[in-house]
């Protein structure tokens, strides 16, 4: 199936082929209109990006670039939130930040100007007999055991639920 994934910045280096997981996000481009009393009134650009697994949302810089890749649908997360939660989440977001920089007796009108669904790509390879795991747009490496909690060690980190 054909999916849109976050251009990967990352890559394990001596691994020929690292199999990979698509971890699931929607991606939005806001503009917030703000009205202010005997001011101007002002636009701001807000870039979310909503984790559709854990109901998350960060601020981008801009809206990342994204590629088309043919993959299995084994190698995809099921997303946990639908598309109206992370809008919601998207838009408190944007009202959070929004309001943190302008001064306004009224909120915001929020208009959508871009969105998609997307996948951030996690590769999946093993180093010195040890699975490891692999962020591709920070370089961040985990290892397998200790994301799913086995092998007797506690679970840390972002993957931990």
């Amino acid at each position: 199936m054909k999916v849109s994934i976050m251009r990967p910045i990352f890559r394990p280096e001596d691994v020929p082929d690292p199999s990979f997981v698509l971890y699931p996000y929607h991606i939005f481009h806001l503009k917030l209109f703000y009205k202010r009393l005997g001011k101007s009134d002002r636009v701001l650009d807000y870039f979310a990006y909503v984790d559709l697994y854990r109901l998350g949302a960060e601020r981008g810089d801009g809206f990342i670039d994204l590629y088309e890749w043919d993959v299995e649908e084994r190698s995809i997360m099921e997303p946990l939130v639908d598309y109206e939660e992370a809008r919601m989440k998207a838009f408190e977001s944007a009202i959070t930040w929004g309001n943190s920089r302008i001064v306004s007796w009224w909120l915001p009108r929020i208009e959508i100007v871009r969105e998609a669904r997307a996948y951030k790509v996690f590769w999946l390879y093993e180093r010195d007999r040890e699975k490891l795991l692999m962020d591709s747009l920070d370089g961040k490496e985990f290892s397998l055991d200790a994301v799913t909690g086995k092998g007797g060690r506690k679970c840390k980190g972002a993957w931990c639920r």
